[in-house]
């Protein structure tokens, strides 16, 4: 209860108990606080950089190494001869492998001294100051309780006519806003007096902390200079390195054959990559479209098609719902698989299940036909004797006289079988109402495309191409429509709308 009535007595105006001149010392002492917390978490972030840093490069040398090493015994068995690394090549690489791992050693060890020079300091530093809190906030809990009485003592003195109640009530309030003052001031001074000394302190420790920072900075700084320096002149790099210029057509002359190698494989001349920049035009959202997925090449001059599964999906029923018949786009030397024929819709007057076999169009006449399918006939019982409903009529073992039922039994037999009418037409299939049509979907190119077989949908960059059917990846060939003009085009070469 006493802790809220503090609370609400922060809310309300402050009395001369919380000055201008304790406001800023507390302030300043956040300040430092605020200081010291920012200075550990910085120079931890920087030394974790530094000591990731040396792990990268060295990580770098070490795969070089592993590459450039040849592999005992890989050309064993293999019919013909590796083309070894060059002596020089490997040399160096070896070396630089060498250097990196010292140099990462002495940076851990240079790092250690950020830890020991301007981590501990700061943060022993920032503990030594925590207790001074709990004097601050029993300073303000004092207050706080000393402009309470203070208030109950001006509200009793304020009333024109007192009882001799409220008098004694009035002087037992006074002694306990005397005491209460008394208690306050204390603390007020103890608080005066401590703590400037202590922000002081650890606005003093600052620029020690910054000097062994920038004296490590400088030590790790001369550590990559020597171990680097020693190595170009160790290996006969130029020293100063020539200019940028230089270095990219350098760098130019030696990609140059190697592009042109890897550009003249087949795989690689019929795909899209060969006549796109080297640089991937990056969307809004900063990512590189296309690059994460395998992309289906496109057409070639004979209308070949090809994906990474060397046959496109078979077409599902929605998109046989969704108009325009699609291609099946396979390698020329796969057999061509038979056509399957399109299930009908269940026909739900027939019994037997004849029903599920699949038909195009079957009329009713022919349906009546197949037993199976054709619905039972109620034939009326004709009363006869027993002797008679096999057909014997007057053969031997039977009586040689004819009954009226017999009679009668052959002629409404025949006409029953003659007058049998064949089942009803099938109910046609429910169609399904224009509501539930999905809407449509368009994309934008990102490449131009030039149809180069039958059927094939040519666009431009940036044009706006509808739908109008589509497989469940995007490195395959999608059916669209551009000015009332259908066909089929790569769907990698385009992007969402």
């Amino acid at each position: 209860m006493q802790s809220m009535q503090r609370s609400f007595g922060r809310l309300l105006n402050k009395a001369p108990g919380d000055n201008a001149k304790v406001s800023v010392m507390l302030s300043d002492f956040e300040d430092a606080d605020k200081i010291l917390l920012k200075i550990i978490d910085s120079a931890k972030s920087w030394r974790d950089s530094w000591i990731a840093l040396a792990s990268t490069q060295l990580g770098v040398a070490t795969e070089y190494e592993g590459l450039y090493d040849p592999i005992v015994g890989a050309t064993d068995g293999h019919g013909k001869d590796m083309s070894p690394t060059p002596a020089h090549q490997l040399q160096r690489t070896l070396r630089l492998c060498e250097v990196y791992r010292e140099l990462k050693d002495e940076i851990v060890e240079e790092a250690a001294q950020i830890e020991a020079r301007v981590i501990r300091p700061a943060t022993d530093a920032r503990d030594c100051i925590q207790p001074i809190r709990k004097t601050i906030k029993k300073r303000e809990n004092k207050r706080l309780d000393y402009e309470k009485q203070q208030d109950k003592v001006n509200k009793l003195a304020r009333k024109p006519s007192r009882t001799p109640k409220e008098d004694t009530q009035l002087a037992r309030a006074q002694e306990d806003m005397a005491t209460l003052a008394e208690e306050f001031h204390v603390a007020d001074s103890h608080l005066r007096d401590t703590l400037p000394h202590i922000v002081n302190a650890v606005f003093s420790m600052i620029p020690p902390l910054l000097g062994c920072h920038i004296l490590v900075q400088n030590k790790l700084l001369g550590l990559y200079y020597t171990f680097l320096n020693g190595y170009c002149e160790e290996q006969g790099f130029p020293s100063p390195p020539p200019p940028m210029e230089q270095v990219i057509a350098d760098w130019t002359a030696g990609f140059d054959p190697i592009k042109h190698e890897i550009e003249s494989i087949g795989c690689v001349s019929r795909g899209k990559a060969i006549s796109m920049s080297m640089r991937m035009p990056e969307d809004q959202s900063g990512t590189i479209p296309q690059a994460r997925r395998l992309a289906a090449p496109p057409p070639t001059n004979e209308g070949i098609r090809r994906t990474s599964t060397g046959l496109i999906p078979k077409t599902s029923s929605s998109n046989l719902n969704g108009g325009g018949g699609g291609r099946l786009m396979r390698i020329p030397s796969a057999p061509a698989p038979p056509p399957e024929p399109a299930a009908a819709a269940p026909r739900p007057g027939f019994a037997g299940g004849a029903h599920m076999r699949p038909t195009d169009f079957t009329q009713a006449t022919s349906l009546g036909q197949e037993p199976a399918s054709a619905p039972a006939v109620v034939r009326p019982r004709i009363a006869a004797a027993p002797s008679d409903y096999f057909g014997h009529g007057t053969g031997g073992g039977g009586s040689g006289t004819t009954t009226p039922g017999s009679t009668a039994r052959g002629p409404i037999g025949a006409v029953i079988a003659a007058k049998k009418k064949p089942p009803p037409p099938p109910p046609p299939p429910k169609r399904i109402p224009a509501a539930n049509k999905p809407p449509e979907e368009f994309v934008v190119a990102l490449y131009a495309f030039a149809g180069q077989g039958k059927g094939d949908l040519s666009f431009n960059v940036g044009d706006r191409i509808k739908i109008i059917k589509k497989t469940n990846t995007a490195d395959d060939w999608w059916e669209g429509e551009i000015g009332g003009t259908r066909g089929s085009f790569p769907a990698n070469y385009c992007q969402a709308a």
